[in-house]
């Protein structure tokens, strides 16, 4: 029974409409036949095209729910009226718009830590980005050839640990495992969620003279300083500064090349008054 349950979650009426729409069947909500039904022929059209598709169940179901709820169209399933063609139409625009966007916003954040780890590394500190990123790139530069091979054992308890290995960015003094710069990069999520790792990260560590970076688009400056303002954060004495894209961008290769220890990238940054 172990495997019994494929589909993640309770199978509703947008997986089981797209379900109906990519396989032209005419299945029911609700059946416990039915489920049994479409959970084979999932199981069998995803071995067939698991080269070409994914060995992650859940990717499937995802297909069917944007399917479903005509995110995604086919060609076969578009036997609309002409109001909900205009719907349709109107939804498909818009999560073209949306993907583009986040493919966009995804770059930056990714061109913005290549930045960080390129010039920490010039300086000669050791870098290290979030775990879960280790294995992008940009411009043909893989991030695993500039980080650490691990993140550096720290005196903290595991749960503080994981949430530090999540910050975007981290610099080291080099051959130790003592923080001197850390930064987290911001786009459309929320910047508080950045201050909170980095507040971890100060409150866990007060040995360490480390400095932490917000790095943000330059369109979200003055919610930076309203963040930054946040009595739990200036009662704590917890001093943040803060990097604009552009500034980054710009100053990215002098920083290398002229750089000689982390206290370089205070010449870009920005402190709330």
């Amino acid at each position: 029974m172990k495997n019994r349950y494929i589909i993640p979650g309770s199978c509703n009426t947008a997986i089981v409409n797209g379900y109906n729409a990519l396989f032209e069947e005419k299945r029911k909500l609700g059946s416990w036949r039915e489920y049994l039904c479409m959970r084979e022929v999932i199981l069998s059209r995803n071995s067939e095209m698991r080269d070409e598709f994914s060995r992650d169940l859940g990717v499937i179901t995802g297909l069917l729910f944007d399917i479903g709820v005509r995110r995604i169209g086919l060609d076969h399933s578009l036997g609309l009226s002409p109001e909900e063609k205009g719907k349709y139409n109107s939804s498909v625009e818009k999560r073209h718009k949306e993907v583009i966007a986040e493919k966009e916003e995804e770059g930056l954040h990714t061109e913005m830590q290549h930045h960080l780890l390129k010039i920490g590394a010039a300086i000669g500190c050791d870098v290290i980005c979030a775990a879960n990123d280790r294995s992008r790139s940009h411009q043909g530069n893989n991030f695993s050839f500039l980080c650490l091979p691990k993140f550096p054992e720290l005196p903290v308890d595991e749960e503080t640990l994981g949430t530090i290995k999540l910050v975007d960015v981290v610099w080291f003094e080099k051959g130790s495992n003592k923080i001197v710069c850390a930064f987290e990069v911001e786009k459309s999520t929320s910047i508080y969620s950045g201050i909170l790792r980095l507040t971890d990260l100060f409150l866990s560590l007060l040995e360490h003279q480390k400095r932490l970076y917000l790095v943000v688009p330059d369109n979200r400056e003055r919610e930076v300083i309203l963040q930054l303002n946040r009595p739990s954060i200036k009662n704590h004495g917890i001093e943040i500064h803060y990097i604009l894209f552009s500034d980054l961008r710009l100053h990215c290769e002098a920083l290398c090349r002229f750089g000689e220890n982390h206290g370089i990238i205070s010449k870009i940054s920005k402190q709330v008054a």
